[in-house]
């Protein structure tokens, strides 16, 4: 019998019946199956198609675009760098006749809104251009340096407009977005017509049957006599729609029986429920915790009072044993209790035990046991009945605290009643002010050991307790033994439930050591922790002080910028400790040389500034200068050292030298370095010039940093020939700078600054090494071995790992010790006797030459001379230059010669240079020199050659 009335033909008997779709999940799927089937076919067919256009569209824009940024970037590079070339030589002979044509073309490019050069030798716009009405839109500012040479003379400004390229770039989108516009719609319209005839319309039909379907309007049969999927869809909507006619008839005679069963039930169920209802009331409004728990003592029930108590879950307590939440220390009580007493009395009194909180805490309760019974009588579980006690302990702790805080605190407490009178006074106040309990308590507070404005302290009092109910202030109070101490009070009122003030509760802490420590931070802000005088900050001040009273008499100052010399050498070899030292007493022998009136203040470091605040001719300022070098020049006794100190001092004198402070320290600053470069240990005045030589300097120091960093510096060598056969039997390295733009460089040009500035041992440390890897390399080659003589400088010397460090270069680079000759002038081993003795007996326990240079220039004791295990002297180049001419260098030279002979040590001269110098060496048995007239330094590869061919050099 077919299913299908009025024989219409079923479903495909082959054909599964239809599976119900599963509803999607997920905001997004929502989403995508609200969309219309038209929409989603529109929305593909806008991703299919102009999607891919867009994308390669925006592509080809962008292309077009940062090709025309390209070009707009490569004509401001080019014009930039034109005019840049092109104002060099105007700017450079300040004519701005020849620099304004080249400066007008370039104003003829819409694109340029404004040219502007600047002069960094005039300080000044050189040149200037503008055009505003070019001025539409967005401007880009170009900037290039213009430079003579390696000086930088100017600086060049060229303001383009944006307008023209926006312009471009904005025809360029609109001809992109039409062509893709065109295209679509053409696209769209095809697909949508053939879309609809074929598809959308017998979907409406489909889902017209399946709306009659959900409103359970069956009677109407659905009709399909279309071949295609549509079709079959449409004949399994006609089979659904017969099976669920019949279903819902059957459905609705089931219904009309179940309504009689459910009428029944729910009078039964109602009953209970308001039995129930009236238990759960009861159980869960009971602010005492109450556990329901089986004869075994497992929780089949507990209250919110109970949860909240334990801090769980309801899940987390049902179904365990009530002893798991009891701290073990009252398991054995609460089980006597629970497990004993209840079953047999059916009930137990209060007692105490603790309880145990999920978070590990324990909480003090009172309990109780009642037993259930079933309606037979017999005994079923038991009621548990628990209270908290721990608000009631805690307020009994709070009052024990609060005594102990009263008694025990380090601030005095006093309180009074409502007319000031004491009540009571802590341990704190006794000994603070001396007075005990017993001599306050009873008393009024006019009458406490108050040493100032007492009547008036207390108006006050009074009336700021009637408008705010609180006072604050410093009082000033008098222990027992007369002292007077300052302190803060602070006071409250204390209401009664009345809201009337009932007591005062003051609060004193004694501020005495406050004070202090404030008036030392206030001291600390103006001196100088180390010596006492005058910081930068308050020096300043002072000197503002000074201009403006020299200002308003019409009178002159004088400002004077004292460095000591050589100070770093001292402060690394000797330690910070006697740097310090030394730092103090400088700043003592520099107040006692000062007038009445003036002022010595130290910047950082060691540097000193002198204020001279009254001068009535610069000469009053070098009388000062002169008097500070001669102070100094006293030898300092310092941890057991002997240390000699001098100061480079740079005078300005205001108004001539500067108007304010910044410009006088700098120009002294300047004149100090002058002093410096003028030999230390002397004053100069402030010169037009000295800004440009600062200038250079600080240059210089820059450059040399970076040399040191690319490793610019190259070493030549000086053989040193015995005179005796002419071969050369060592070499001095010496150090040149190959500068990346002023070629070879010599060392007096930078040695100088590397020093003051710190950047020596870098130095030092390259030289020593770089000599050690060239002698081995020529080692290595097969030449004759020599020694290579490399001058120390004094930071190198004291530095307390020099021994370690050439250890590690003699390591590293293979060579044996013997074959280094280290030189040391003789100024900067009697800096500290005792040190270089140490050191160089170290150095030459490691089978390292040492030299003494510059021998005769300074001032030694032939004491600690012998005392130095040295193995040449050097004769200085100052003495070799004018023998045999001059008498006196001729009996220095003769003299040196002769003492290292007796000392056992072997002399050498440098600066040779003509055959009378050689000849008269000779005849006073000089072992060696070195000089222009046997062999100027040499590159590493010639010194090479001269070593390969292992001939005497041809004496003179």
């Amino acid at each position: 019998m077919s299913l299908f009335p009025d024989g219409q033909p079923g479903p495909d008997p082959s054909l599964q019946r239809p599976e119900p779709a599963s509803q999607p999940e997920g905001w997004g799927k929502r989403l995508f199956y609200r969309v219309s089937l038209r929409q989603a076919f529109v929305l593909v067919v806008v991703l299919g198609l102009l999607v891919p256009a867009l994308f390669v569209a925006q592509i080809n824009l962008r292309l077009r675009q940062a090709s025309m940024v390209e070009q707009l970037k490569h004509d401001q590079d080019q014009i930039t760098d034109i005019l840049a070339r092109g104002m060099r030589q105007p700017l450079w002979d300040l004519s701005t006749v020849n620099g304004r044509p080249l400066l007008d073309s370039v104003m003829k490019d819409e694109r340029v809104v404004s040219v502007s050069v600047w002069s960094t030798i005039s300080q000044e716009v050189f040149l200037q251009a503008t055009a505003p009405a070019r001025r539409l839109g967005a401007i880009q500012v170009v900037t290039s340096p213009i430079s003579q040479g390696t000086r930088q003379i100017g600086r060049l400004t060229i303001e383009f407009d944006q307008t023209h390229l926006a312009a471009r770039i904005s025809n360029l989108q609109r001809d992109f977005v039409l062509l893709i516009a065109a295209q679509f719609a053409l696209s769209v319209i095809l697909i949508l017509v053939v879309l609809d005839s074929r598809f959308l319309r017998p979907l409406r039909q489909l889902g017209i049957q399946a709306m009659h379907l959900s409103r359970r309007e069956f009677k109407e049969r659905f009709d399909w006599r279309r071949d295609d999927e549509i079709g079959d869809l449409g004949r399994y909507l006609e089979w659904t729609r017969q099976e669920l006619l019949r279903l819902f008839d059957e459905l609705e005679r089931k219904n009309a029986e179940l309504e009689v069963d459910i009428a029944e039930r729910k009078q039964v169920e109602q009953a209970l429920r308001s039995s129930e209802r009236k238990y759960r009331e009861l159980f869960v409004s009971n602010l005492d915790g109450i556990f329901v728990v089986d004869l075994a003592g497992r929780i089949l029930d507990a209250n919110p009072a109970v949860l909240a108590m334990l801090g769980v879950r309801e899940d987390q307590l049902k179904g365990h044993l009530a002893s798991e939440f009891i701290a073990s220390d009252w398991h054995e009580l609460d089980r006597q209790m629970m497990q004993v007493t209840v079953p047999s009395r059916g009930y137990c009194n209060e007692y105490e035990i603790e309880l145990c909180r999920s978070d590990g805490l324990l909480i003090p309760v009172s309990a109780k046991g009642v037993l259930m019974r079933d309606d037979a009588g017999g005994a079923v579980g038991i009621w548990r009945l628990v209270r908290d006690l721990t608000e009631g302990r805690d307020a009994q702790r709070s009052m024990e605290l609060a005594a102990k805080v009263f008694e025990n605190t380090t601030e005095a407490i006093v309180i009074t009643d409502a007319a000031y009178r004491i009540l009571t006074v802590n341990r704190a106040f006794s000994t603070m002010t001396g007075f005990n309990s017993d001599k306050a308590v009873g008393r009024m507070v006019t009458e406490l050991p108050s040493s100032r404005h007492k009547l008036e302290m207390l108006e006050d009092i009074q009336h700021s307790m009637r408008a705010r109910g609180q006072w604050q202030g410093e009082v000033w109070l008098r222990r027992a033994n007369g002292e007077e101490f300052p302190c803060w009070a602070i006071v409250n009122d204390a209401k009664d439930r009345h809201g009337r003030t009932s007591q005062y509760i003051a609060l004193i802490s004694d501020i005495s050591e406050r004070k202090r420590s404030d008036e030392r931070i206030q001291y600390l802000a103006h001196f100088d922790v180390l010596t006492g005088l005058p910081n930068r900050g308050h020096f300043q001040e002072l000197v503002n002080q000074a201009l403006a009273l020299a200002d308003r008499n019409e009178g002159r100052c004088a400002l004077l910028f004292i460095d000591l010399d050589r100070f770093k050498t001292i402060n690394d070899s000797l330690g910070h400790v006697t740097g310090d030292e030394l730092l103090k007493a400088v700043a003592d022998r520099l107040k006692q040389a000062l007038r009445a009136g003036d002022n010595v203040g130290r910047l950082g470091g060691d540097e000193f500034v002198i204020v001279l605040s009254r001068i009535d001719s610069p000469d009053e300022a070098a009388t000062v200068a002169q008097r500070v070098l001669e102070r100094l020049s006293v030898p300092f006794l310092l941890s057991g050292h002997d240390l000699i100190v001098t100061p480079s001092i740079g005078i300005g004198i205001y108004p001539e030298d500067g108007e304010d402070y910044d410009t006088l320290v700098k120009n002294a600053d300047a004149a100090m370095y002058h002093a410096k470069e003028s030999g230390r240990n002397n004053f100069q005045f402030y010169t037009s010039d000295m800004n440009a030589r600062a200038y250079e300097i600080l240059a210089v120091e820059s450059q040399l940093r970076r040399a040191i960093e690319r490793e610019e510096f190259v070493l030549h060598y000086q053989p040193q020939v015995d005179m005796r056969t002419g071969r050369i039997v060592g070499a001095e390295a010496l150090i040149r700078w190959q500068h990346p733009e002023n070629g070879l460089v010599g060392p007096g040009k930078f040695i100088p600054i590397a020093e003051e500035r710190g950047l020596i041992v870098a130095i030092g440390n390259w030289v020593l090494r770089e000599a050690a890897r060239q002698n081995r390399a020529w080692q290595d080659a097969g030449l004759p071995p020599i020694a290579i003589a490399v001058n120390l400088s004094a930071l190198q010397f004291y530095r307390q790992d020099i021994c370690g460090y050439i250890a590690g270069v003699l390591a590293d680079t293979g060579l044996e010790a013997r074959y280094l000759e280290l030189e040391v002038t003789e100024s900067i081993i009697m800096q500290d006797v005792v040190s270089t003795v140490a050191t160089m007996d170290a150095l030459k326990s490691m089978g390292l030459k040492l030299a003494i240079d510059d021998f005769g220039t300074g001032y030694s004791s032939l004491n600690y001379l012998k005392r130095f295990k040295a193995d040449k002297l050097k004769v200085d180049r100052s003495f070799v230059s004018d023998v045999p001419g001059d008498p006196d260098d001729c009996a220095i030279t003769r003299a040196i010669i002769n003492l290292a002979r007796n000392l056992n040590l072997k002399v050498i001269a440098e600066g040779v240079e003509t055959v009378e110098q050689w000849q008269f060496l000779l005849h006073e048995h000089c072992d060696e020199v070195q000089g222009y007239l046997v062999c100027k330094p040499q590159p590493p590869a010639d010194m090479a050659q001269l070593l390969k061919a292992g001939l005497p050099i041809p004496k003179p």
